[in-house]
Order: C-alpha cells, then structure tokens, then sequence
C-alpha cells in the first residue's frame, strides 16, 4: 500500500491530495478556538504532532479515505452533472471529516498513553510530556479530544457519533487492559486479541463503518466495512507475535 522511506511515507497517488490537505483538515477544527482563546502554550501542544516531519505515518486516515473511494459508487452521467457532482464534493468532504476526527482521536491517545507510560520519545522526537510537562500533555489530548466531539457533531449524524464515541470508550478500555493484565492472561491468545481490538482495531473499524453510513450504504455493506477494519489491524498484529 504504500512505500516507505525513514519516517516519510509516500501514499497512493490516488489520495496524495487527501493526505496532504489532512493536516490542514485537523487544523481547521482547534486553530480558531485557539486563536479565541489565546492560550499559544495549548495551541503548541495541540498541534505539537500534526506538524510537518512528525506526524507519523497517516495510516488511519489512509484506510479510511481508501475505503471512501471504494464505497463512493459512480454514478452515471446526466443531464444534472452539475447536481451530482456537488453531492459527490459534499460526500467526499464528510467522510474526510471522518478521517481527521479518527487522526485527531488516535494522536490525542497517543499523548495520554505517553504520560501513562513514562515515554521519553515519539516519533523520533521528544515525547510531549517529557517537552512541556504531563499536565500540558494531558489537558492537549483532552483538548483534541473535545475538538473531535466538535467536528463529529457537525456531521449531524447520530449513528456516526454514536460509533467513533464508542471508540473512544475502547481505547480506554485497551489501555487499561494492557496496565492491568495478568500472567495468565498474558498467555492467552483470546485476551490479546480482545485488547488488540480496543486498543487498535476499533477506532479503524467503527471509522469504516462510519464512512459506508455517510455513503448511504447498506447495513451489510456497512458490517463488512467494518470488518474488514477489524481484521486488517487484528490480523496484521497477530503476524507479528
């Protein structure tokens, strides 16, 4: 999928210009209420991995805005191009918003687990906690969190909350299950997997789910959006044990 040199990760051609407008996408949802509040401490921290060279691989978003591409039927040319083509735009815009929302909640995660586990680096940088404090760390993952929330809510979907919120609930649900596992749950393959799942798996799977729900596809279509997230992330981990 895609070809990688250090850090740098170079996507399908088809979804360069999705990428690259994705940082600017996440931006648009903290920058002015940043600037409103003028706390330029919180808006470093905020943005402290979306910043060119630092923000990671784009994985995430990558799957999602393939799987957008896949579930946007073509639709046949006619007389009303100019109507179809703005109910395409306003889709594809939508569902990039899905995209941002799940890079914003996964870096958010990352700036809390960092705190939880005492990391020193990041994606070959200092980790936030250990730059600006974990008091800073946590209230810029809570802050991007908050946004998020925003950014879902303007969707107007009720579905569509209701799935990337209970993605969120898993992700502290994985966290915990990591710094509370037993000796004998650590053998077993069936607790790995379940905490993979929260951990990992949801927020791409239930994102999926999410991106076939704004395409109006069928709650078929939608489950194995949503399954194949799933087993992408489950399956990929489980080679690597």
């Amino acid at each position: 999928m895609c070809k990688r040199h250090r850090n740098k990760w170079i996507h399908f051609p088809l979804l360069q210009k999705n990428c690259q407008f994705l940082l600017i996408g996440c931006g648009r949802w903290w920058l002015p209420r940043l600037d409103f509040l003028q706390v330029p401490k919180l808006a470093s921290a905020a943005e402290y991995f979306f910043k060119m060279g630092v923000e990671g691989k784009r994985f995430r978003p990558t799957v999602i805005l393939l799987m957008a591409t896949a579930l946007n039927m073509p639709i046949t040319k006619s007389a009303s191009d100019g109507v179809i083509d703005t109910l395409s735009d306003e889709l594809r815009k939508r569902q990039q918003c899905i995209a941002e929302i799940t890079e914003m909640i996964y870096v958010a995660s990352l700036l809390h687990d960092d705190v939880l586990d005492d990391a020193e680096t990041r994606r070959g940088i200092g980790a936030l906690n250990v730059v600006m404090g974990n008091k800073i760390a946590v209230l810029a993952g809570d802050f991007l969190l908050s946004r998020a929330c925003v950014a879902l809510a303007s969707l107007e979907n009720t579905e569509v909350v209701s799935l990337l919120a209970t993605a969120v609930e898993h992700l502290v649900t994985g966290e915990t299950m990591q710094m509370s596992t037993t000796r004998e749950q650590r053998c077993s393959i069936e607790y790995y997997l379940q905490k993979t799942y929260y951990k990992t798996a949801s927020l791409i799977s239930n994102s999926c789910k999410a991106i076939a729900l704004l395409a109006g596809q069928t709650a078929e279509v939608s489950l194995l959006a949503y399954d194949y997230g799933r087993n992408l992330v489950c399956d990929h981990l489980c080679s690597l044990i």
